[in-house]
């Protein structure tokens, strides 16, 4: 099989995806990822390193304890903007045990609470937390936000997770007993500060949320035994494409951003403050040739944006998609516009 001839015009990575939709239709998704360099002051700039599209994802730590710090960038579509936050918090004055971090990208905001390490104890039978310890910087991960399991048990059967963040901590649960010296999240929703052992906070991350965890998995489908009879191995009926927008809660947009908007962040930098704006790139057009068909102009969307304050960069993808009628042999050549 030959390979399209392929014509970037941009600075930008780009990567073609042979991939096929709910009804197994084959299809050409186009991704194009930018990289660009956030300043202190002054406007963002194209980075000399562009980073590639990602097709696998890369995890904080090992499979199935850990969250993404990047998803796998292989959705043939996203309904929607995602905006992911990769950073630190960091404490507004020493002795601080608490701050704010706020998040402004366009018509998206979210706050979150972030506390210093706090553990449950038991003294003459009383469940308590201890103070909030003070701190110069916590990683904004899932690991520290509320979640996880509870495996007090010894009945592995009766072990309990909380699924909306099983890699997290906090979680308890009246199945086991308690287990002293359990860490409290370090991120919390500041409408649903934690006030007892029992509370079940919605987990307030900022990153990118795993395709297991709910409520992302909600919109999968179902897969029961009508699905086996009528449609395995397509998607479900009532899969929703939603369950490609992987962004927490909170943090996907209405709609599509155009990529000029503003960015505010608070107390995600030793500075405090952190703005700037989407550097304004139009969205890319492509242009696919395809075998014994005219040629098509495709449009893009900008479906992710991606923040890393940790290593200031800044990522745009944009995604379009044409359905094929045999495969990647159809498509004879790719151009993207600049």
């Amino acid at each position: 099989m030959s390979h399209p001839e392929i014509d970037n015009q941009t600075p930008f990575a780009f990567e073609p995806l042979f991939l096929a939709d709910e009804e197994a239709r084959p299809l050409l998704v186009l991704v194009i990822k930018a990289t660009f360099t956030i300043h202190d002051k002054g406007p963002l700039t194209i980075a000399e390193e562009q980073v590639p599209v990602n097709l696998t994802g890369e995890l904080w730590g090992e499979p199935d304890k850990s969250s993404y710090k990047y998803e796998p960038e292989s959705a043939f579509i996203k309904p929607a903007t995602d905006v992911a936050l990769i950073g630190s918090a960091y404490a507004p004055a020493v002795g601080a045990t608490d701050v704010n971090v706020v998040i402004r990208v366009g018509p998206i905001e979210k706050v979150v609470r972030i506390i210093g390490d706090r553990y449950w104890i038991k003294a003459l039978g009383v469940i308590s937390m201890t103070k909030a310890m003070e701190f110069e910087r916590i990683p904004l991960i899932y690991e520290r936000v509320f979640g996880g399991w509870n495996r007090s048990n010894p009945d592995p059967e009766k072990h309990t997770f909380e699924p909306r963040n099983p890699v997290g901590t906090g979680f308890m649960s009246s199945s086991g007993s308690f287990k002293d010296a359990v860490r409290l999240p370090n991120l919390e929703d500041p409408k649903f500060l934690i006030k007892n052992n029992f509370d079940i906070p919605p987990p307030a991350g900022v990153g990118f949320i795993s395709p297991h965890w709910q409520p992302r998995a909600s919109y999968a489908g179902t897969y029961d035994s009508v699905w086996q009879k009528q449609r395995m191995p397509l998607l479900p009926k009532d899969f929703n494409r939603r369950f490609f927008n992987a962004a927490s809660p909170g943090l996907t947009a209405p709609g599509f951003l155009s990529g000029n908007e503003s960015v505010i962040l608070t107390n995600v930098t030793k500075n405090g403050r952190l703005s700037f704006n989407l550097p304004g790139v139009c969205p890319p057009d492509c242009r696919v040739q395809l075998r014994g068909r005219n040629d098509y102009k495709l449009k893009t969307q900008l479906d992710t944006v991606i923040i890393n304050t940790d290593e200031n960069l800044l990522f745009l993808l944009w995604r379009s998609n044409i359905t094929l009628r045999t495969g990647p042999q159809d498509v004879v050549t790719i151009e993207i516009l600049a």
